[in-house]
């Protein structure tokens, strides 16, 4: 039952991620002025996209992995998500007059907040009687 509210949760906040991409892309084709700082936000977005992926798509819910490997993971995922995030900034550093990278840094870390408000109210609510 939990594994099932769990999941039910966790691609809730996919959609509500991908509706957030396709809402800010819609803005940016009739932004005119704010062109630039709506486009620096679907770029962040974009890069936010990935952090959810990393965080909850490819997260351990279902398999034994612990200790070493798990620990393995865990570092290779910040890894690639600090990459993702490097990548995103000097894209829009490189491009400044496409996209602002003040708004592309908070779009970035939208992927985040996703997944803590997200996970927040499952977290609240689960059982933690043993």
């Amino acid at each position: 039952m939990t594994q099932d509210r769990l999941n039910a949760r966790l691609r809730a906040i996919k959609v509500w991620g991908l509706a957030f991409i396709v809402l800010t892309l819609v803005v940016w084709i009739f932004a005119g002025t704010w062109r630039q700082l709506v486009g620096g936000l679907f770029i962040g977005e974009l890069g936010g996209a990935y952090v959810l992926l990393s965080l909850i798509g490819m997260g351990h819910r279902n398999d034994d992995m612990q200790g070493t490997a798990l620990f393995a993971s865990g570092m290779f995922g910040m890894f690639t998500r600090i990459i993702a995030l490097i990548i995103v900034m000097v894209v829009a550093e490189h491009w400044r007059t496409y996209f602002n990278p003040y708004t592309a840094l908070v779009g970035y870390l939208l992927g985040f907040v996703f997944v803590v408000a997200g996970l927040y109210g499952f977290a609240k609510s689960r059982d933690t009687d043993s």
